[in-house]
Formats: C-alpha cells, structure tokens, sequence
C-alpha cells in the first residue's frame, strides 16, 4: 500500500501549530467530560488521546469561524458511543465467586438509612458498566424492562438478569458496610 494512500491530508506546519493551539486550550475541557462519562482516569486519558488524534486526521474537515471545542468534544463523544456500544454488545463477563454466595440483606431501619444513602452510590458506581446503566435506567430514570432492552439494545431477559445480578451484589456488598459499621 503506498503512503499516499494512507493520508488523505499533509499539515502545513502553521496548519499543525493552529491545531496544537486549539487543542491545548480545551485539553482540560475534554479531559474532564472524559472522565464524567468514563469513570476511570486511565480511560479518560486514553479517549482523549483518541479524540485528539481522530481530530488532527480530520482537521482539514473542521470549517474555520465554526466552534472548535464544540467540533472535537463531538469527536470525544462520539468515540465514547461507539466504543460503550462495542462493549454493550459483548456478553456479561462475572466471576462465579462474586455471584456464588448471595446474602439476604434484611430490611433497613433508623440508623442503617444513613449508612445506605452514604454507602449506595459509591457501590452503583463500583457495578460492571451494563449492571450499573441497566440498574439507574431503571430505578433513577423509572424507564421499564422493555425501554431499557430499547436502549440498551439487549433482550429483556437480560435486563431482567441484569437487574437481579446488580441487586444481589448490591445486597452483598451493603451486607459488608453494614457488619463493619455494627463493630
């Protein structure tokens, strides 16, 4: 394959130094919705990198006198989409250890109401993505089995499934703060 026809577009270097400015003054910008929508530090740095990159390819796309950092955090969050989607689609991978040894967790009185509140969003956070979309679709948005299966693009039978598996590890890992809060 011959490298014209790997590059559709050489940068001149004012054209390059251009870019560079740009991007160095949203780079926080980026970074900080990549982080939002990633929840990992090391998965933000990297689809930064990505969006960074995808847009020095297609600089000579961006029009000038248009929004910069409107036209790259599109890029960001695009990429963002596509890759949540590539990732929706593989199969749920958990370990039999985490869903071996379900605990009940008796009901929540006085007290323990604190520690719940205090406690439960740090632990949505912890799920697996597809557990911890699937769970604040539909207990925070009220969306239903099958506008969650819509969204999620799964059958209902996994929503279901994914449903329990979240509130079973929910209910082990409340049963965990709840047995060190008591000591």
């Amino acid at each position: 394959m011959r490298a014209s026809t790997l590059f559709n577009w050489y940068p001149s270097d004012r054209l390059k130094k251009e870019f560079e400015e740009r991007v160095l003054e949203h780079l926080d910008s980026l970074y900080n919705l990549a982080l939002r929508m990633t929840q990992n530090k090391q998965d933000a740095e990297d689809l930064v990198q990505e969006a960074v990159l995808r847009a020095y390819r297609f600089f000579y796309k961006f029009e000038t006198g248009t929004n910069f950092k409107a036209w790259i955090m599109t890029i960001l969050r695009n990429i963002y989409i596509n890759q949540y989607r590539k990732r929706i689609k593989e199969p749920l991978k958990v370990e039999f250890e985490e869903v071996e040894n379900f605990i009940s967790f008796p009901e929540i009185t006085g007290s323990q109401e604190e520690i719940f509140s205090e406690t439960l969003k740090p632990l949505i956070d912890k799920l697996p993505e597809e557990l911890r979309t699937t769970i604040t679709l539909f207990y925070v948005d009220g969306f239903s089995y099958k506008e969650i299966a819509k969204v999620m693009n799964c059958p209902v039978g996994t929503v279901m499934s994914r449903l329990y598996t979240a509130r079973q590890i929910l209910k082990k890992q409340l049963g965990k703060v709840t047995k060190k809060e008591e000591r």
